[in-house]
Formats: C-alpha cells, sequence, structure tokens
C-alpha cells in the first residue's frame, strides 16, 4: 500500500496583526460559547493578553479560537494576533484544526483533586476571584466536594467552608444523585430515556436541563465491576 504524503500548511509560524472585523466564523464550527464562558474568557484577555493565538484560513475564516474571538469583540478589541495557515476554509486540513483544537483536549486525564487545590490557591490570594479560570466559588465547592471522600468532606457546608465561601451557612445544596453504569452503551440507554444529550466528556448534567450552568448537581461515574 503506498503511504499518503501528508501536506505541511504551515512552517515557521508568523504571528500576524489582523482587524477582528476581517474575521469570520466557520460555518461548519459545532461549538458555541454561552456567556458564562465569555465572560470568564474576557476576563482572561484583560488580565493577561493573546496568550494563545486565534488561527485562520487563508481568506480569514476561523479555524481555533472563536470563542476568544467573541470575547475580543465583547471587549471591544480592535485587532487581535493571529496564525495564518495556507489552506481554504473548506479543506480537509482546516477542517481537522477546527476539530483538533476543541476535541484533542478531552484525551487527557484530569487529577480533579489537584484543581481543586489550585483553584483554592488562586481564590485565597487573587483579588479577582476566580474569575478568568473558568470557576467560579460555587464550582470549586462542588468540585471538592466529588474529589474527596465523605470521610474528609462530609457535605456541600463543608465543602463550601474548605472554599472559604463567607455564605456558606446559608447555602442549600441541590438534591442530586449518582448514578453508575457498567459501560457506556448503559450509560447512552439512561441519557436517552431522560431526553438528555450529552458527549462522552460530560461528568455532571441538571435535570431538566438547565443551559448554560455549569453548576454539578448529577455526577456519572462508570464503575469497574
Amino acid at each position: 500500500m503506498k503511504r499518503k504524503k501528508y501536506r505541511i500548511v504551515a512552517n515557521n509560524f508568523k504571528i500576524e496583526q489582523v482587524a477582528i472585523a476581517d474575521l469570520k466564523p466557520h460555518a461548519k464550527n459545532y461549538r458555541g460559547h454561552p456567556e458564562d464562558q465569555l465572560t470568564h474568557l474576557q476576563q482572561s484577555l484583560k488580565q493577561f493578553g493573546f496568550y494563545r493565538n486565534v488561527v485562520i484560513a487563508k481568506d480569514g475564516t476561523i479555524l481555533a479560537g472563536h470563542g476568544v474571538v467573541q470575547a475580543a469583540k465583547k471587549n471591544d478589541t480592535k485587532t487581535i494576533p493571529v496564525i495564518r495557515l495556507d489552506v481554504a476554509a473548506d479543506d480537509p486540513l482546516a477542517l481537522k484544526v477546527l476539530i483538533g483544537d476543541n476535541e484533542i483536549e478531552h484525551l487527557a486525564e484530569q487529577d480533579d483533586r489537584m484543581l481543586s487545590e489550585l483553584l483554592k490557591q488562586i481564590n485565597d490570594s487573587d483579588v479577582d476571584d476566580l474569575l478568568g479560570t473558568g470557576f467560579d466559588r460555587m464550582m470549586l465547592a462542588n468540585l471538592v466536594m466529588i474529589s474527596r471522600p465523605e470521610s474528609e468532606i462530609k457535605d456541600f457546608d463543608e465543602a463550601a467552608e474548605w472554599v472559604g465561601m463567607p455564605e456558606f451557612e446559608s447555602q442549600r445544596r441541590p438534591p442530586f444523585v449518582i448514578v453508575n453504569f457498567k459501560n457506556e452503551k448503559d450509560r447512552l440507554a439512561f441519557c436517552k430515556k431522560i431526553g438528555f444529550s450529552f458527549k462522552k466528556t460530560t461528568k455532571s448534567i441538571w435535570y431538566p436541563e438547565r443551559k448554560n450552568e455549569d453548576i454539578k448537581s448529577v455526577k456519572f461515574e462508570q464503575s469497574e465491576k
């Protein structure tokens, strides 16, 4: 079998400053960016700037960084740094960038306990709180609770106290249930029954479905049995 030759569409990247008005979203972009995410992106851009560049096709179509561009517009930014690839927006290689930028990160393994420790460190010392990390204090309290055994963190009130939420005594944790599955097929069947669409990376949901919320109320755990 003849080996396929890979085309190189970029080498020795050059950062190009372009007018944000000249950029256009990709017609096949399948990922949306709700307001709560854009608020975090806006803060990140204000605090750190563009430490991750937007990638575009040769005609200015965005391949990676749709959310960053939206947040920059909301910040009233006029020009942004981009990497321009020598491909048409509908080229399969362009679509590969579009998908890979969204999906490759999902293959990573995450230590939720370590993440909660890092967020706690920021929460204790940063004047801007957790804005810009993708988390808020309530979400951190939920992460603390699901990443520690009951012997360490008994309930949501203890998790909220660990986070340092001043109003933790008055907080009421919404009712929740943990559902375990033998395999992915069973999880699919369950979600189909309750009419919920999800990705493989979905770890928690609100029922009924709650838009633009990240607070964990239901945790999916795959049983090893």
